[in-house]
């Protein structure tokens, strides 16, 4: 009997100790604000990425000023540790696809730390920097598969920024915040991308879901970089930034789902410009594409309108949807968590039971 896909996280953001069972292929997460959605999004990227450009991306996301990094170096990872507390190393274990694998973050503000030990490339790194007398601050990531470490990371913080030996191999995260989007020239190498290995089609498909008069995407390299939407009797179309914000982030989130490359993508604030008449078929394309693709979608969302058109679609796709509701424990004010298949979630809000933290 395959085992529950679940995660433990301790010592991230706003979770001292949280574990949380029973995700499926396709997961909503709700709750009150400051219940710690976009932390478990964050704590999951984590998980699933643990490379210097996971923890880089989330900073830029969280928009933390890269100054007050070379001002205090010091500083630069407290605010991913529980209650900024970094002598308790971050530990998020987790089970998947019948793999148990754990990640952790430590810090050492030592050049003699034993994490430096025969590591070059680090070493070199350290050289570059140690002309100056400014502090420092290590962040280790190490990860280990079923009990064994498979591999250990550093990213470097100094009075000069954040340094890494990995960031040649920097990786694109497949992170969608709830407000920032990609710019113009990205959309379009991403589209690229996706027409040339054949699924330009899906894109165009999901687009027409919230305006069926568009019939075809376009990119022109020899002008502005970015995606030109034709509808009918238009010539070339005009660029995608004049269609809405509801069309851009359907657009990106489409994106990120076909990307070959990604097999989990992340979502903050699903419900973001999407009008309500359409997200049940929103969801039901995210639960055919997900099935299609064999790739897990992690969203988190405030909108009970958007959790209710999440249940519709599900009942569709059995066994393949869960709601996970984040609420504070009164008697502990600790943060837990209420995983829901489709069928349980449909029958809480028929019978008016609360679903969102309250």
């Amino acid at each position: 009997m395959q085992k529950q896909k679940s995660i433990k996280i301790e010592n991230f953001r706003c979770f001292q100790d949280i574990k949380i069972s029973g995700f499926k292929n396709v997961n909503l997460i709700g709750g009150k604000n400051n219940a710690g959605k976009t932390s478990l999004l964050e704590a999951l990227l984590v998980y699933f990425y643990p490379h210097p450009s996971s923890i880089v991306g989330l900073k830029r996301i969280r928009k933390e000023s890269s100054d007050t990094i070379k001002r205090q170096p010091k500083d630069a990872w407290n605010n991913f540790f529980y209650n900024q507390d970094i002598e308790n190393n971050i530990s998020i274990y987790g089970r998947f696809d019948d793999e148990e694998k754990k990640v952790s973050l430590s810090i050492s503000q030592s050049l003699q730390s034993k994490i430096l030990e025969d590591n070059e490339d680090v070493k070199k790194l350290l050289d570059f920097i140690s002309d100056s007398n400014s502090s420092i601050s290590i962040l280790q990531i190490q990860q280990h598969l079923n009990d064994e470490k498979i591999f250990q990371r550093n990213l470097i913080a100094h009075s000069r920024g954040i340094l890494s030996p990995d960031f040649p191999d920097e990786i694109d995260i497949p992170f969608i915040p709830s407000s920032h989007r990609i710019s113009n020239e990205e959309i379009a190498k991403k589209y690229d991308k996706i027409d040339f290995e054949g699924n330009g089609e899906d894109v165009l498909q999901m687009i027409q879901m919230l305006d069926n008069s568009i019939e075809n995407i376009r990119t022109y390299s020899h002008i502005e970089p970015t995606l030109y939407l034709q509808k009918k009797n238009q010539k070339r179309g005009f660029p995608i930034s004049l269609f809405g914000d509801a069309v851009y982030r359907v657009a990106e989130i489409t994106l990120e789902i076909l990307n070959e490359d990604h097999n989990v993508i992340f979502i903050d604030e699903i419900e973001n410009g999407i009008h309500y008449t359409s997200q049940k078929k929103f969801w039901e394309a995210l639960f055919r594409l997900s099935n299609d693709l064999q790739t897990m979608i992690f969203a988190t969302t405030h909108s009970l309108e958007m959790i209710k058109s999440f249940m519709e679609a599900g009942q569709n796709f059995p066994n393949q949807g869960a709601y996970i509701e984040l609420a504070h424990n009164p008697r502990t004010d600790q943060i837990i968590a209420i995983t829901r298949d489709t069928d349980i979630l449909e029958y809480e809000i028929e019978h008016g039971k609360p679903i969102r933290g309250e």
